[in-house]
C-alpha cells in the first residue's frame, strides 16, 4: 500500500479488516497453483502503514515488511502495538531489500511499483530474496484501462502517452500535490499486464499468471463463473476484460 496523505492510527485500523480479507483472499488463489507454507514467511514491499505485515502475523505466518516513509514507519509500529503483532518495518527500496537470498515464501507488494525508481530491478529483487517454489504478488496500474485512482481531474489518463503521464504527474507534485494525495513519488510507470509479465520473465520467474488465471471460479455466483469462462477462452475477451479492469495482478513463481 502506497504511504500517501497522513493517516491517523484510527483511520489505519479501519482499514485493517480489508487488509486482512485481502490477504486471505490472495493466499486462498495462490493454493489453487501451489500454496504459501503454513508459518511461511511473507515480506511486504511499500508496507505503509504495516496492515498487510500484521495480517500475516494473524494467519500464522512470520511476516517482514520495508518502508521508506518514516511516517509510515512510526505510525506501523503502533498498529502493530494495538493488534498485537510484530510490526516492525525497515527502511529500505524494492530496488535494494536488506534481506539475504532465498528468505521468503511470499512478496507481496500493493500499489507501489507504478511509483518505484526502477520497477525491473525490484521485481529482479523479489525474485531474488525468494525461496524456489516461492511466489510473487503485485497489484498495480493497468495502461489498457481508462479508470485509474492515481490522479484527479484527468479522465482516460491512462491512455496518455508515457511522456505526457509523467509530465503531468511530475507537474501535479509541483504545483498540485492534492491531486496526487500528497505523494512525493508519484506514479510514473504504466504498463500493459503483458508488460508487467514479461518484466517477471525477464527476472527469472518460471511462471507468470494473471488475474484472470487466478481468480476462483467459487469467488462469485453462477453468473461470475459463467464470466470467468468466458474471459479465459480466448485472447481477445482476456484483453477486453483488462481494458474495463482498473488495475492489473500479477502472480509469479520461482522455478
Amino acid at each position: 500500500m502506497q504511504a500517501t496523505e497522513k493517516t491517523s492510527l484510527g483511520q489505519a485500523l479501519t482499514r485493517y479488516p480489508d487488509a486482512l480479507d485481502y490477504l486471505r483472499r490472495i493466499l486462498r488463489r495462490l493454493a489453487a497453483v501451489a500454496p504459501v507454507p503454513d508459518g511461511g514467511d511473507v515480506l511486504d514491499v511499500g508496507a505503509a502503514q504495516g496492515l498487510f505485515v500484521a495480517a500475516a502475523w494473524a494467519l500464522g505466518y512470520r511476516a517482514a515488511g520495508i518502508e521508506p516513509y518514516g511516517p509510515a514507519r512510526e505510525l506501523a509500529a503502533r498498529v502493530g502495538r494495538k493488534l498485537g503483532a510484530e510490526v516492525e518495518l525497515t527502511a529500505a527500496s524494492a530496488e535494494r531489500l536488506p534481506f539475504p537470498d532465498a528468505s521468503f515464501d511470499l512478496v507481496l507488494s500493493t500499489e507501489v511499483w507504478e511509483h518505484a525508481d526502477d520497477p525491473a530491478a525490484g521485481t529482479r529483487e523479489a525474485f531474488r530474496v525468494l525461496r524456489p517454489g516461492g511466489w510473487f504478488w503485485l497489484a498495480t496500474t493497468n495502461a489498457l484501462c481508462p479508470r485509474q485512482n492515481e490522479i484527479a481531474a484527468f479522465p482516460a489518463f491512462s491512455w496518455y502517452p508515457l511522456r505526457l503521464k509523467r509530465r503531468i504527474m511530475r507537474w501535479a507534485q509541483a504545483r498540485r500535490p492534492a491531486l496526487i494525495g500528497h505523494n512525493d513519488r508519484p506514479a510514473i510507470h504504466w504498463h500493459t499486464p503483458g508488460g508487467w509479465a514479461r518484466m517477471a520473465r525477464d527476472a527469472g520467474f518460471a511462471t507468470v499468471y494473471d488475474r484472470w488465471d487466478m481468480r476462483l471460479p467459487d469467488e462469485g455466483g453462477p453468473a461470475h463463473a459463467a464470466a470467468l469462462r468466458l474471459i479465459r477462452s480466448c485472447r481477445l475477451t482476456r484483453w477486453l476484460a483488462f481494458v474495463v479492469s482498473e488495475g492489473t495482478v500479477l502472480a509469479a513463481r520461482k522455478g
